[in-house]
């Protein structure tokens, strides 16, 4: 399987042209390796530990896919392996 990739600027997907600003509700994951949130803690000075998430750095980017284009959340590693190959 073949991954050429494409980063949209954020200002083409995040407005619409009624100038509302889009949500996306989708689950937090890669479209190409499947990274998605991992827990851990937040640790303070007295080592009491809470909860937290750690987010994936994703970013919508046209993905060539079997030669077929097409827009998919795309997580920068996945972005930086294709610059790399290419």
């Amino acid at each position: 399987m073949c991954y050429y990739v494409t980063l949209i600027s954020p200002q083409s997907y995040a407005m619409t042209p009624g100038g509302q600003r889009q949500t996306n509700t989708m689950a937090q994951r890669c479209a190409i390796c499947g990274k998605g949130p991992q827990y851990g803690h937040n640790v303070s000075h007295s080592k009491v530990r809470t909860k937290r998430r750690f987010m994936p750095n994703l970013h919508k980017a046209r993905v060539t896919i079997d030669g077929r284009s097409q827009t998919a959340v795309v997580c920068t590693r996945c972005l930086r392996t294709q610059a790399k190959s290419a």
